[in-house]
């Protein structure tokens, strides 16, 4: 199944790069698809810009973002009650996850 949060962008991408940073560091799960080596990923990005290859472009739900700031990106998380997963080791070695509090942007 698709993630609720997908990032589409390029490796070489500052912006690309802080918003990936701040998703994994809040402990969202999101899909990151760079548009550069993913041909389907680059004709969805020019689809969703009048033809035009605008990134990162982020897809929160159904809802298309270009250039997020942080502020944005964690309100559209909230309006969909996205919440951050945390990871935990159990004794037995087995991964578990639980929903933790929503992180405010810094």
């Amino acid at each position: 199944m698709a993630s609720d949060v997908q990032v589409y962008g390029t490796d070489w991408c500052g912006v690309t790069f802080s918003i990936r940073e701040y998703l994994t560091n809040s402990h969202v799960e999101y899909e990151y698809h760079d548009i550069e080596r993913d041909p389907t990923a680059h004709d969805f990005v020019l689809s969703m810009n009048e033809g035009r290859r605008r990134f990162p472009m982020v897809v929160v739900e159904e809802r298309v973002m270009n250039k997020p700031t942080l502020t944005e990106l964690q309100t559209a998380l909230d309006t969909h009650g996205i919440r951050p997963v945390r990871s935990f080791h159990r004794r037995d070695g087995q991964r578990r996850r639980r929903s933790a509090d929503p992180v405010t942007p810094g």
